[in-house]
C-alpha cells in the first residue's frame, strides 16, 4: 500500500458515509413526518470525523510533498481551498444540529455531496496521477507509513 492508495481508500469510506447519511436523513424523515430528530443523526459525527482526518492526512503530510512542484502546486492550493470550502459547509450542518434543525439539511447536504465529489474527481484523475509520477513509489510508500498511524480505528475500517 501507498499513501494514494490510502487516500483513495479513505475518499471511498467518505463517499460510502455521505450516502449512509443521506440515505438515514430519508429514512428518519419518512418514518418521523418529516421531522428529523437531531439526536437520530449519530452518523453526522462519524463522517464528520472521519472526512476531517481525512483532510488533516491530506494537508499535513501529502500537500506539503507536493506544493514546492511547479506541476502540482496550482492543484495543491486549489485542494486547500477546496477543503476550507467542505469544512465551512460542515460547519454550516453543525450549526444546524446545535440549533436543532436538522431538517434543513437537505440542500446543505447535496451542496456538501457535490463539494466532495468534485474535490476526490479532482484529486484522483489530476493530483494523484502526478504524485504517483513525481514522488515515486518509495516516497508514496514511506508517506503511507506516516499517515496509517494517525488513522483512527473507525476510518482504518477502510
Amino acid at each position: 500500500m501507498n499513501a494514494v492508495e490510502l487516500l483513495k481508500n479513505n475518499h471511498e469510506m467518505v463517499l460510502a458515509l455521505i450516502n449512509e447519511l443521506a440515505h438515514d436523513i430519508k429514512q428518519i424523515e419518512q418514518t418521523e413526518h418529516d421531522k428529523v430528530d437531531c439526536e437520530r443523526m449519530s452518523m453526522f459525527s462519524e463522517f464528520r470525523d472521519t472526512l476531517t482526518q481525512h483532510t488533516e492526512l491530506e494537508e499535513q503530510i501529502f500537500y506539503p510533498e507536493l506544493a514546492g512542484s511547479s506541476e502540482t502546486r496550482l492543484l495543491v492550493d486549489e485542494s486547500y481551498r477546496e477543503h476550507e470550502r467542505i469544512r465551512e459547509i460542515l460547519a454550516k450542518m453543525e450549526k444546524l444540529r446545535r440549533d436543532r434543525h436538522c431538517d434543513r439539511w437537505d440542500d446543505t447536504l447535496k451542496e456538501l455531496q457535490q463539494n466532495l465529489h468534485r474535490h476526490m474527481a479532482r484529486e484522483e484523475d489530476e493530483l494523484f496521477p502526478k504524485a504517483m509520477h513525481l514522488l515515486g513509489p518509495a516516497r508514496l510508500e514511506s508517506l503511507y507509513l506516516k499517515m496509517k498511524p494517525l488513522q483512527t480505528r473507525s476510518s482504518a475500517r477502510v
